[in-house]
């Protein structure tokens, strides 16, 4: 198995593996902020993220057959490269850049040059992520990124509060396929499918504004994310100890995934959240919208960022304390969403 990487700057530490480029571990000091989850531990998850339906796809008048890599629910699953030794091509003591060359496979016959640069900061980890068209046709590629944030030391997912800053849901079938894309009301009435326990409650999924998670269980995509001046669109994980996780995904994603892990063993269950930048909702390629398509030569680059904010550890819960380029703590979704329903039965 391929060696870990351990990045430090000043209290922050961080694992990274070159297995899927994957962010294992984040830390700032004591405080868990990423963990692993035996679960696609922080992977990068390319040339899609999420799920195509019974691998199928068609594409500039040709059909294209994947893999089944998630056999329980026929389907090609969080695409080709998280399992893959990634190459470490620089390295410092807060930096890392991997690569990787994607060749053409069954079922997706495109060839792409990929690339993750990792920067670890005081209590911030910044990614970037580009991906280059090597081959002599278009094609279609999505990035997603998979890491398990901690509510905090020991506490289940239960016990944080959550903002997921979208406009719409997507309701998906059984096998977690989208079925439709649902606006969120901007009203405060229940709806009439509110129902405690129900997987299509609206309210249930509804996350604009900062509510506790208690036993909401969530797989679940959120278009339409709401973005700050800057661009940036923020998910925020306040612990049990008042302190944040903001997830920060650039101008390059569409889409948010949130994950409270049930379907993990019986020991790992709801002990932390996924929330997943990706730049197309599951499915897209089988849909045929909502995704990039890259042409040769041309490339398709991206950034996020993780970090944790608190008044414990000193760290300004302001923009001031983070990159100009993903400042984690400028939007407060909380106060600008106040009419979204903040009681939750699920």
């Amino acid at each position: 198995m391929a060696a870990t990487i351990e990045l430090a700057c000043g209290e922050s530490t961080a694992v990274i593996s070159p297995i899927g480029a994957s962010l294992v571990r984040f830390s700032v000091g004591d405080r868990p902020v990423v963990v692993p989850m035996n679960a696609f531990d922080g992977a990068v998850l390319a040339p899609w993220p999420n799920r195509i339906d019974a691998g199928r796809f068609d594409f500039a008048g040709d059909s294209h057959l994947l893999p089944i890599t998630e056999p329980e629910r026929d389907t090609a699953l969080h695409g080709l490269v998280a399992d893959v030794e990634w190459s470490a091509v620089e390295r410092t003591e807060s930096t890392v850049s991997l690569e990787y060359s994607l060749e053409p496979t069954e079922g997706y016959p495109f060839a792409f040059d990929l690339r993750v640069d990792v920067e670890l900061a005081e209590a911030e980890l910044r990614m970037g992520a580009r991906a280059l068209n090597t081959g002599t046709a278009p094609a279609p590629f999505g990035f997603g990124f998979h890491p398990w944030l901690s509510a905090g030391n020991g506490e289940l997912v239960d016990e944080g509060q959550l903002v997921i800053p979208a406009a719409q849901w997507y309701e998906t079938d059984e096998r977690l396929i989208p079925t439709a894309v649902r606006p969120f009301d901007d009203g405060t009435a229940v709806p009439a499918d509110h129902v405690s326990d129900d997987s299509a409650c609206m309210v249930c999924k509804d996350f604009r504004a900062l509510r506790l998670i208690g036993g909401t269980i969530l797989d679940d995509a959120y278009g339409l994310p709401r973005r700050g001046d800057d661009g940036w669109s923020r998910a925020r994980l306040k612990g049990a100890d008042l302190r944040e996780v903001v997830v920060g995904m650039g101008p390059g994603f569409r889409t948010w995934q949130a994950c409270t892990g049930d379907g993990l063993d019986e020991d790992l269950a709801r002990r932390a959240i996924a929330i997943e930048p990706m730049t197309c909702p599951p499915n897209a390629f089988a849909a045929g919208e909502d995704f990039d398509v890259i042409a040769p030569g041309d490339e398709l680059a991206v950034e996020w960022s993780i970090a944790l904010t608190g008044v414990d550890d000193g760290i300004a819960d302001s923009a001031s304390s983070v990159s100009d380029n993903a400042p984690a703590g400028s939007e407060d979704a909380s106060s600008d969403l106040a009419d979204a329903p903040t009681d939750s039965n699920t």
